[in-house]
Parts: C-alpha cells; structure tokens; sequence
C-alpha cells in the first residue's frame, strides 16, 4: 500500500511528479529542477521531508542508554541510528532514513524493555509532518512566523528548539546543506502534527511570497547535500 504525506495533494494540485522512498510518495519535483535548485540556493525553497524517521525517546536513564550525557539541552549529534537531538534532560528526538526508522525505533525498544528503569521509544514517523525551509532567506521567513531568534549566534547549525510556529507546535531544528567551507545553505526542519501539515505549508507559502518562495522536491535537494571530504 502506498503512504502519501500530507501534502500529497497540495503537491498534486501543483502537478508534481514523485517518486517512491520506502513505500512513501515522496515530490521528485514541480517541473524544473534547475529552478528549484536555484531558488533554494538564491531567497527560500520549502520540502515536503515528512517521509523521514522521527523517533521520540524518554526517560530519566534514556541519556545514558543512547550515550548523549554530553549533550547539553537543544543540541545535537550523528549517532548509528540518525540525528540524534536532547530536547529535554529525559527528552531526545531521532531524525533517521525513511527506510532504517522502524529498524532503529525497534533495537531502541528493545534496549529500553531491558533497562531496569522506565524509558519509552515512540516512532512519530506516520503521525508528524516534517517540512524543511532551505536558503538565504528562511530564517527572516521563520521569524515572521515564530518567536525564537534565529540568529545564528542564537540558533546555530546542530541546534534543537520547540516552539510555536503560525500558532502550531513545533520541533525546529536547524541542519544546513553542504559544508562551511563551501558555502552551506541555512535549513530549517518543521516536525510537528501530521494534522496541521497542510495548514503549515500552505502559510509558509504566503507568508513568503515576498521572500521568492517557492516549493520543491527531492530531485532539487540532492545537488546541495554535504560535499564529501
């Protein structure tokens, strides 16, 4: 059975084309990939990535059972089962591939059901949206909807914080394209309810026309990934 996102048709109303990642019907793009690419690298490009693992673990030993002791609050690091962010002391999100989610989310489960104290792993992949916001001028977009400061002495590449974003909760975390040294992009991940998905993007887009916005798909993401050493 084939899983569609929920901005699968508000993508199709846009006549995208897509292709398959792992049972999901994931935008490959809007027509021009060269103009995606573009706009992404120029003003602001929103993604439709909520086919991508989102594991939620907790639990007051949960720190120690995924060796993040050293994380302090609202950071992140590269772990065996995907990007791996301290939200709260007994709080951490998983960021994996559409395809390693639920491998990753059962080994977690079953190292939880040994530990001798309380820990939970929850996989929020079908039930969260995640949109991603890519380019120069995604952080003066976010703040038109959302009260953090996303300065990047405030809210650097690697950060985690929960907010409101146009009035729906949120996990933002922040994970630029390409590396430092050649010029990476700003990008902004949107985790939150699958239900205010359609409603989110469709504000995005308004709230940054001004701003050059366009949407785009995966075919336009894969020329700004991080360069290899």
């Amino acid at each position: 059975m084939k899983k569609h996102t929920p901005i699968y048709e508000l993508a199709n109303q846009r006549n995208a084309t897509f292709i398959e990642s792992d049972g999901w019907q994931v935008v490959y793009n809007f027509g021009d990939v060269d103009a995606e690419t573009a706009v992404a690298r120029t003003h602001v490009a929103l993604c439709d990535q909520s086919h991508n693992g989102k594991i939620r673990v907790e639990g007051k030993t949960a720190a120690a059972m995924l060796d993040a002791d050293h994380l302090a609050i609202g950071q992140g690091d590269i772990t065996i089962y995907g990007d791996l962010y301290r939200l709260r002391q007994d709080m951490f999100f998983i960021s994996a591939s559409a395809e390693g989610a639920a491998s990753s989310a059962a080994s977690l489960a079953r190292q939880a059901n040994d530990s001798a104290d309380l820990i939970t792993v929850t996989d929020e992949t079908h039930g969260n949206a995640e949109l991603w916001l890519v380019g120069p001028n995604s952080a003066d977009l976010l703040s038109r909807l959302c009260g953090l400061d996303f300065d990047d002495s405030q809210f650097p590449d690697g950060a985690a914080k929960q907010s409101s974003v146009a009035k729906a909760k949120q996990l933002i975390i922040r994970h630029d394209l390409g590396r430092q040294d050649f010029g990476a992009l700003p990008a902004y991940a949107l985790i939150g309810a699958r239900s205010l998905a359609a409603y989110l993007w469709q504000t995005i887009m308004q709230a940054g026309q001004d701003l050059g916005i366009q949407p785009i798909g995966q075919a336009a993401l894969r020329p700004l990934e991080p360069l290899p050493f």
